[in-house]
């Protein structure tokens, strides 16, 4: 590497060649990416196209019986309707504040176990079988449970959000401590870095991109905890909204209201993977 780059300072017009080949080689990665991300949102757009439109043919040929299935153009107008009158916004804001509640205590939570974990071998040891116990109940299934400790408020879902995050934060936590190199830790050692040194400047940034991956898992499953508990009971939020038009029997209401959740759980793995780039900018983009 050396001799090379002695090489390129003694002979300016091999360097001009050589930084000329990397400025067009960068160029023509991002007109690439360009066209990959282009070409991605048109087939998205007819794929979905394709689907909307079989099945509003299903439905209009007879195929698929409206009364359970809707169809996509009564599904938008019942999204007009919930939108233009206003009385969707309520039922939006308590279930996403309670997701986000509820994925940001399960979050810290997770990622200080997991720290706390590989930091301790023994307290590893010691929470090992409980915290195995704890993670393999079914959490969702004791929705119901949750609401008789915590009410039928906001607080038993932001714990039933809590107790799903917990989890995949602390092992993807741990995860992440694991897969460090070890011997850079060795080397780190011998070159007289203390504990705390190493704990910032080598174990949390590698582990990042572990606790990103568990984070965009987590604000997921924080929305189907948060949904489980409002539609077993609640005053309000969009779990329960599902819960009512299922029992009027309104097909296109839990449709809708589904795509309500579908678009909010996009919108937050969308805001965590953005938050994921810009702290991995040093990473770089090989793609």
């Amino acid at each position: 590497m050396t001799f090379h780059s002695e090489a390129l300072r003694s002979d300016p017009e091999r360097a001009a060649r050589v930084l000329a080949i990397l400025q067009r080689s960068e160029v023509e990665r991002i007109a690439r990416r360009r066209r990959r991300t282009t070409a991605v949102w048109l087939v998205r757009a007819l794929v979905l196209t394709l689907f909307l439109g079989s099945w509003q043919w299903a439905v209009s040929a007879g195929l698929i019986d409206p009364f359970f299935f809707s169809q996509p153009s009564a599904i938008w107008s019942f999204l007009v309707e919930e939108i233009r009158d206003g009385g969707i916004w309520p039922h939006v804001v308590v279930t996403l504040r309670e997701t986000l509640v509820g994925f940001a205590l399960g979050a810290a939570a997770g990622v200080a176990a997991g720290i706390v974990r590989m930091q301790f071998p023994f307290v590893a040891g010691v929470s090992d079988p409980f915290l195995t116990i704890l993670n393999v109940l079914p959490r969702v299934a004791l929705a119901p449970m949750f609401i008789i400790w915590f009410g039928v408020g906001e607080g038993s879902k932001v714990a039933l959000a809590v107790s799903l995050v917990f989890f995949i934060m602390m092992l993807n936590t741990e995860a992440g401590i694991r897969s460090l190199d070890r011997e850079l830790i060795l080397t780190m050692r011998a070159l007289g870095a203390t504990d705390r040194q190493l704990f910032w400047k080598v174990m949390l940034p590698g582990a990042v991109p572990a606790i990103f991956g568990g984070m965009r898992l987590g604000v997921v499953y924080a929305l189907l905890a948060v949904v489980v508990g409002e539609m077993i009971s609640a005053r309000m939020g969009l779990g329960q909204r599902i819960a009512f038009y299922a029992a009027s029997f309104r097909a296109e209401g839990v449709l809708g209201t589904i795509l309500v959740l579908a678009m909010i759980g996009l919108a937050l793995n969308f805001v965590v993977a953005q938050a994921e780039s810009r702290l991995l900018r040093w990473k770089g983009d090989m793609k």
